[in-house]
């Protein structure tokens, strides 16, 4: 069964304002549902609650070389953080960031808002990478990428080959500052995650509109 959804899109920046009906099946609006439930289990995590980000530190000097510190939220906080994200960014859940981001604007068609496409950067890492890139043997350290080799050796899984891999790239700095990096990178992601979410309570009734600034 279809379900009629009216939305109206205001411009920010022209102040022009677009009416739409867009359908959605029983099916993806439980799918909506499902991203809504999630996003309600990790925004009740001690990390996002607590969470005053990640410090980094690095200097170099030519005398005494290069120094570093990186400092993260507690362990136990950051570790159920991340089992909290399993289902919001892993590519094979069904209601994962972007198949739920891919969903909303192919129903919108033409008249997507630019909220999603800034969306999708803060998400995928490009946000972060326009003010700085880190790179290591040719590699982007702070990249979706390189994120995900990290979770797949040393956090959702123990992937050794990946964990070599990772090695590698950590002659000079160490992987715990790198750590703090991909951590960064998870809390840019969760902030997308967050947004996406006042857009779907809009489409699910649940809001009566959303404001918010690029």
């Amino acid at each position: 069964m279809a379900h009629k959804v009216g939305l109206k899109l205001t411009d920010p920046n022209t102040g022009n304002t677009s009416k739409l009906i867009i359908e959605f099946t029983d099916n993806e609006l439980a799918q909506l549902q499902s991203y809504l439930n999630y996003v309600i289990e990790l925004h009740a995590t001690r990390f996002v609650k607590n969470c005053s980000g990640v410090k980094l530190n690095f200097k170099w000097d030519k005398d005494i070389g290069i120094s570093w510190s990186v400092k993260t939220p507690p362990e136990d906080d950051l570790f159920a953080f991340l089992h909290r994200m399993r289902p919001l960014i892993l590519e094979k859940e069904p209601c994962n960031f972007q198949k739920i981001r891919k969903m909303i604007e192919r129903k919108l068609q033409n008249s997507i808002p630019p909220i999603l496409p800034f969306l999708l950067d803060l998400f995928s890492g490009k946000s972060m990478q326009r003010q700085i890139v880190m790179i290591s043997n040719d590699h982007i350290i702070n990249s979706d990428k390189m994120l995900f080799n990290w979770l797949n050796a040393h956090e959702y899984h123990r992937d050794r080959d990946k964990q070599k891999f990772l090695e590698e790239l950590h002659k000079i700095m160490p992987l715990e500052w790198s750590r703090g990096v991909f951590v960064n990178l998870l809390i840019d992601k969760a902030k997308a995650i967050f947004m996406l979410a006042d857009f779907v309570k809009l489409i699910l009734g649940e809001r009566e509109s959303i404001s918010i600034q690029l």
